[in-house]
């Protein structure tokens, strides 16, 4: 694990009670040995937290910890449905305060080094060692960092809560505030009738940095400023006629629906594409053996022929050489038929014509024979090598249906993926100190981008905004509010929490709406990145703000936000 450490050199107490948590948990993930005695407890555990999944809220959750009261309370979108004593982190191993989320639930887990001791109905909400789970609760803050709970409260809260429900962990005890500000993103409007009624504009041109008013028809490209790789990819898969991107929930659907469509149907074009090729390499290869065993027929009918030809050649070439050579030979003695040479002179020339007149003829034959077999044969290499082609393609073309249906089935994934994605919560992160919005979705990150954020005089604190359901007006969100860490009116960054505690704490929820506006107030979203959240978020999405910066160590693959206020 990284080590953080404070101001001072030493490491503080919240990060060592994740180092402490963190080897107690580091085995949450994986599966472990149980004995007889250990099975029948687990499928008991299974049993009862399946009997109280049976009560769960459909409701987004909110769970808020206070480490001052030491008490868990549970509100849904009609206020508190359960509360309970919990036992905190002890000094030295404090529990961390902040943002979180639950990442991973296990109905049953053991510590790997506190003697395997039994931590029932696991709620894991950072991934180094913090959790919810059941435990002994002695009436004072007894644990490693952990946050226990009562055997049976364990069992309900299990029961009742889902990945990814926000568990707020403050040192005070907050309590959901209804709120509403304009700087909160509202939904897309539900269809074409609400829309009209909440007197939609057209839809709007993204990423364009022009006025409102200085759209040009010359001047309509799109420009996007700081946006990261998945923002663009995200633009970029949006149908290219801006009029498509969708203005109500409705339109939404239907253009994910197409794309799903689209999808389906590629894969089934592909699959029909690999089918076909792979019955034309099954036919190439069968013609192929067809005509291959011509082809080494007629090659081996060709090949004596072709024998004959030089045999006989051979033969004329010998003749010739003799008929030239005696020729020769009686040239050079001066001997002549007309001259008078004997009868065997004149035998021996005729026969030399004879014999060279014989084997003329005999080439002259052979290669008229081969000539013709030639042809033949050339008639069947050609078909050799036109099916030896056709084969070749044909195993080329069964290569590019596979690749094609490879591509096919990863975007139909990619596709069913983002279906997955769009029954979750979108949640967004501005952090103040940083300049930066993250936006996340079913703890799949989805973008990241500076914004505009006014410099701040003093602490606005760290506040979190749910959409627990749709307002009365279902073109807007029915927001609650609650403070992770409230520093009191113009308190400086560099000043410590103790003051904060002694000046406004009294102050309670008036100051958390009054430092919840001024967090609000300090920033500005992109259009852009405002239209894209607005087609995200449902029900269950969150906003949260805070003056400081993300914790990286907390926030990578499967996390959704960890914001630490201490």
């Amino acid at each position: 694990m990284r080590r953080a450490e404070n101001v001072s050199g030493r490491i503080s107490p919240a990060l060592r009670s994740i180092a402490v948590c963190a080897v107690a948990f580091a085995m949450a993930a994986y599966p472990f040995a149980v004995d007889a005695k250990s099975k029948t407890g687990l499928l008991r555990l299974q049993s009862q937290a399946a009997a109280s999944a049976t009560a769960q809220s459909k409701s987004p959750l909110l769970i808020v910890v206070s480490i001052k009261k030491q008490r868990v309370r549970v509100f849904d979108t009609n206020g508190e449905i359960a509360s309970s004593k919990i036992s905190s982190g002890k000094p030295g191993h404090d529990t961390p305060t902040g943002v979180f989320s639950i990442l991973e639930k296990n109905v049953y887990h053991v510590s790997n080094i506190y003697s395997g001791a039994s931590m029932p109905y696991q709620e894991r909400i950072t991934w180094s060692g913090i959790a919810l789970h059941a435990g002994d609760l002695p009436g004072y803050r007894a644990s490693h960092g952990c946050i226990r709970l009562p055997y049976s409260f364990a069992r309900k809260l299990f029961g009742l809560t889902k990945i990814g429900n926000r568990v707020v962990v403050s040192y005070d005890d907050p309590d959901p505030i209804a709120f509403d500000s304009p700087k909160l993103f509202k939904p897309l409007p539900l269809d074409d009738a609400t829309a009209m009624q909440g007197s939609l504009a057209k839809p709007q041109l993204i990423a364009v940095n022009d006025r409102p008013d200085d759209h040009s028809a010359a001047d309509t490209g799109v420009r996007l400023i700081g946006i990261s790789p998945a923002l663009l990819r995200a633009v970029a898969d949006m149908p290219k006629d801006l009029q498509r991107r969708p203005t109500t929930r409705a339109e939404a659907d239907q253009i994910m629906q197409e794309k799903l469509d689209r999808a389906q149907a590629a894969v089934k074009t592909a699959e029909a594409g690999l089918a076909s090729a792979d019955e034309k390499v099954k036919q190439t290869a069968k013609d192929f053996t067809d005509v291959n065993q011509k082809f080494e027929t007629a090659r081996r009918s060709v090949e004596p022929l072709r024998e004959a030809v030089k045999t006989a050649e051979a033969q004329q070439t010998a003749a010739m050489k003799a008929f030239e050579a005696y020729m020769s030979s009686s040239a050079d003695s001066g001997k002549t038929a007309s001259s008078g040479a004997d009868n065997g002179d004149s035998d021996r020339e005729s026969n030399l014509e004879d014999a060279l007149l014989d084997a003329t003829i005999e080439a002259d034959k052979a290669r008229a024979d081969a000539a013709a077999n030639e042809l033949s044969f050339a008639v069947v290499q050609g078909a050799f090598s036109s099916s030896q082609n056709a084969r070749d393609s044909a195993a080329d073309a069964l290569r590019d249906a596979q690749s094609d249906l490879t591509s096919a089935k990863a975007a139909l994934t990619d596709v069913n993926k983002e279906m997955r994605l769009r029954s979750k919560p979108v949640a967004v992160l501005i952090s103040l100190r940083a300049q930066r919005i993250y936006v996340r979705q079913g703890f799949e990150p989805l973008l990241e981008a500076p914004i505009e954020v006014a410099p701040l005089k003093h602490k606005v604190g760290t506040h979190v905004f749910t959409a627990m359901n749709y307002g009365t007006d279902p073109n807007t969100f029915d927001w609650r509010l609650v403070s992770a860490q409230t520093p009191s009116p113009g308190q400086a960054f560099d000043e410590g929490k103790k003051k904060r505690r002694r000046t406004a704490l009294a102050q309670g929820r008036e100051l958390d709406i009054q430092m919840a506006n001024e967090a609000l107030n300090a920033f500005t979203i992109p259009d852009d990145i405002q239209q894209t959240i607005s087609e995200l978020a449902r029900p269950g999405s969150s906003l949260i703000v805070s003056d400081r910066e993300l914790p990286l160590h907390e926030n990578g693959s499967g996390t959704e936000f960890v914001v630490l206020t201490r």
